[in-house]
């Protein structure tokens, strides 16, 4: 899916449903009130949860536990859950209801040549170089930058102030911690878990996770 897929013109606006009304979830709705989309093709209207206690102090209504939600035709989605297996967890029900999620790129400064899927966040001041390529429900934080032709998987999350190099794949739930630095040209396996302040200089196998400078991998004790 292109990035501009979902700006076509609707005939009304979009409600949006955020899943999860915790402080991630409320972060995310104010990125979402920022966006120059807001109020023009669609509006932030409430949150999926299923934690009855966050109703009373929520800043916009809970509608709903994403397990057991019925989409509506107007409804689209985003994901606000940092992990990479929870955001899978509550996603999958409403996928396959045919639920839509929408790309919030409100903060995201990209070039030319951008290809990605569906349920990606981008915080503030976050910039991407060309012909990358993004898949499904990628949450990218504030002030990261990645180079020109970087691939990144499905259900990845980039937290702050991460340098990506050029050339670099970044495998299917991969977490990468704040201030960590990706090479250019480095692979990342699947499930892999990159340490904050890391530098990764060589390919990391999937599932490890990788701490230090230069990177090695970390085995529990």
């Amino acid at each position: 899916m292109d990035m501009n897929s979902d700006r076509d013109p609707a005939p009304q606006l979009w409600d949006v449903l955020i899943i999860s009304a915790g402080g991630f979830g409320r972060s995310m709705l104010c990125t979402a009130d920022s966006d120059p989309d807001s109020g023009r093709l669609w509006r932030a209207t409430g949150f999926l949860d299923s934690r009855a206690e966050l109703a009373a102090t929520s800043p916009r209504p809970v509608v709903g536990d994403p397990f057991t939600y019925e989409p509506r035709s107007n409804d689209r989605f985003l994901c606000a859950l940092g992990d990479p297996g929870m955001r899978r967890k509550y996603t999958a029900p409403l996928l396959e209801k045919g639920a839509r999620f929408i790309n919030l790129c409100t903060g995201l400064r990209s070039a030319t040549g951008i290809v990605m899927g569906q349920g990606c966040m981008f915080d503030f001041e976050v910039r991407i170089g060309v012909d990358n390529r993004i898949g499904d429900f990628v949450i990218v934080q504030s002030t990261v930058v990645i180079g020109y032709q970087v691939k990144i998987g499905s259900y990845v999350t980039i937290n702050s102030f991460v340098f990506i190099g050029g050339g670099a794949e970044i495998g299917d739930d991969v977490v990468i911690n704040p201030h960590a630095t990706i090479l250019p040209g480095v692979k990342i396996g699947a499930g892999a878990v990159i340490g904050a302040g890391s530098v990764v200089m060589k390919d990391v196998p999937p599932g490890v996770t990788m701490i230090g400078n230069p990177a090695k991998i970390f085995r529990f004790k």
